[in-house]
C-alpha cells in the first residue's frame, strides 16, 4: 500500500502544479501518448500466463503499425520444497510457528500434504512483436506473440544481466558478499524445475525455447472521460490471452483503465504522466487438465504509473525519459503462506526460501527508459526489481516501433 500511495501521491502533486498550462498543437508536435514497451518481467511464472500491462496513448492509432522488442533477465531462486498439509488441524499448527522454523517442528515423512519444489537459474530472454490495428477514430486493436528461451548468459552475449556482472555489483557496490548464495551453486547455469502441488512437472534447460502465446487487446477511447483542453486522455482495454505452452494450454481473459496527462513546458518540451489499472482471470478457460499451477490466485491485479519528459531537437527527433513503477497482486494466496511448510535445501544459508516465500508477496519493479523518436521510435530499459520477488535482479530491453 506504502508504493500504491507513493503513486497517487505523485498524480495528485503533477495536477495541480503551475506549468500545467494546455498545450498549443500549432507550435508543437506531440507523440501519441508515452513511448512504452512490454515493460512485463521475465518472471518464471509469469511468462506462462497473459498479464496485462498499461496503455498510455492519448488516442487510437489512425495508422497500422507494428513493433519487436528483446528482453533479458537474470531469474535465480535456489532450490526449496515446500509443504501444504491438508488437514485443517495441523495447518492451525503449523500457523502458529514462525515460518523459517516449521520445518523442524514436524516430521514432514508423517504429514498428509501438497508437495512444491522449484529452482530457478538462468537468463530468460524474450522476444515479443505486436501489430497495431485502427478500427475506427475512438478504436484500436492489439495483437501480440511472446516467446523466449532459456541461456547461460555467458559474456559477450549477455553483459548487464549475467552472473559475473550481478555479483560484482553485489560485492563492490551494494548487497555485500554474494547475498543470494549464486556462487555456492556456481555461475553460468540455466535451468528451471517446477513440481507444482498436483505432481505435473515443468523442466527447462539451456537453450529450450518456449512459445508463451498470443496475446489480443482492444482499446477504447471514449470522449466522455477524455477532456483534450486540458490534456487529459483515456482508453479502455478488453484483453484476451491464448497460452500456448504444454505447461499451461489456456485463455485468459482482463480489462484496463488507463488515463493519460500531458503538460506543455517551454521550448518543444514536455511531460507526460499515465496512470492505468487491470484484472486478469488466469486461465478462464483450460484446454488440459495437466496444465501446472502457476499460482493458485485466479485473478492478478495491477498498478501501473509512467512519467516521461520529452523534448523535440532541432531536427525534430523527440528524445523521452521515462520512469515507470509496475504494481503486480502476488501469484499465490496470501493466507496460504500461514501454514506452509518450507524446508531447506541443505547447501544454501541466504535467502533459501525466495523461490517460494516470494509467490506469496507482491511483486513491484522499476523501470527507467530513453527512447527516441522520428518516423520510427526506438527504446532502450533497464528494470530493477528492488524487493527481489522471483523478478529478475536486473532486466535489459530494446524495441522498435513503426507505422506502415
Amino acid at each position: 500500500m506504502k508504493h500504491c500511495s507513493f503513486i497517487f501521491l505523485i498524480c495528485f502533486t503533477a495536477t495541480n502544479i503551475t506549468w500545467s498550462q494546455a498545450i498549443d498543437s500549432t507550435t508543437i508536435t506531440l507523440k501519441n501518448g508515452i513511448s512504452k514497451p512490454s515493460i512485463l518481467s521475465t518472471h518464471p511464472f509469469g511468462i506462462f500466463i497473459t498479464r496485462l500491462q498499461s496503455n498510455f496513448k492519448k488516442t487510437a492509432s489512425q495508422k497500422t503499425g507494428l513493433s519487436f522488442s528483446i528482453e533479458s533477465g537474470n531469474v535465480w531462486s535456489a532450490p526449496v520444497t515446500g509443504y501444504i498439509p491438508n488437514d485443517n488441524d495441523i495447518r492451525d499448527q503449523v500457523s502458529h510457528i514462525e515460518w523459517h522454523k516449521r520445518e523442524f517442528a514436524f516430521n514432514i515423512n508423517e504429514i498428509d500434504a501438497q508437495r512444491i519444489d522449484i529452482a530457478i537459474d538462468g537468463i530468460l530472454k524474450g522476444f515479443r512483436g505486436q501489430l497495431s490495428i485502427p478500427i475506427n477514430s475512438k478504436s484500436d486493436l492489439n495483437i501480440g506473440f511472446r516467446s523466449y528461451i532459456l541461456t547461460k548468459g555467458k559474456t559477450p552475449f549477455t553483459i548487464l544481466t549475467g552472473d559475473q556482472f550481478i555479483e560484482s555489483f553485489h560485492d563492490y557496490i551494494a548487497g555485500g558478499e554474494d547475498p543470494f548464495a549464486r556462487r555456492v551453486f556456481g555461475f553460468n547455469k540455466a535451468k528451471i524445475l517446477y513440481n507444482d502441488r498436483n505432481n505435473n512437472t515443468l523442466e527447462i534447460q539451456n537453450g529450450d525455447f518456449l512459445i508463451g502465446g498470443l496475446e489480443t487487446s482492444y482499446y477504447y477511447y471514449p470522449n466522455f472521460l477524455s477532456n483534450p483542453n486540458k490534456n487529459i486522455y483515456s482508453n479502455f482495454g478488453t484483453h484476451i490471452g491464448f497460452n500456448l505452452s504444454k505447461y499451461n494450454s489456456s485463455i485468459d481473459i482482463g480489462f484496463s483503465g488507463n488515463v493519460l496527462k500531458q503538460y506543455h513546458l517551454k521550448d518543444q518540451k514536455y511531460f507526460q504522466i499515465g496512470v492505468g489499472i487491470g484484472l486478469l482471470k488466469k486461465n478462464g478457460i483450460e484446454f488440459s487438465s495437466k496444465n501446472l499451477v502457476f499460482g493458485t490466485n485466479e485473478f492478478i491485479g495491477h498498478i501501473e504509473t509512467a512519467i516521461e519528459y520529452n523534448f523535440i531537437s532541432k531536427r525534430q527527433t523527440t528524445h523521452s525519459f521515462g520512469i515507470d513503477f509496475y504494481l503486480q497482486t502476488s501469484y499465490n494466496k496470501k493466507s496460504e503462506f500461514n501454514y506452509l511448510i518450507p524446508v531447506r535445501n541443505g547447501v544454501s544459508e541466504k535467502t533459501w526460501a525466495n523461490g517460494l516465500q516470494h509467490l506469496y508477496e507482491n511483486n513491484n519493479y522499476w523501470t527507467f527508459l530513453y527512447s527516441f523518436t522520428k518516423k520510427v521510435t526506438t527504446t532502450f530499459y533497464v528494470q530493477q526489481d528492488l524487493t527481489l520477488n522471483n523478478n529478475p535482479d536486473i532486466q535489459t530491453g530494446m524495441s522498435i516501433s513503426f507505422s506502415l
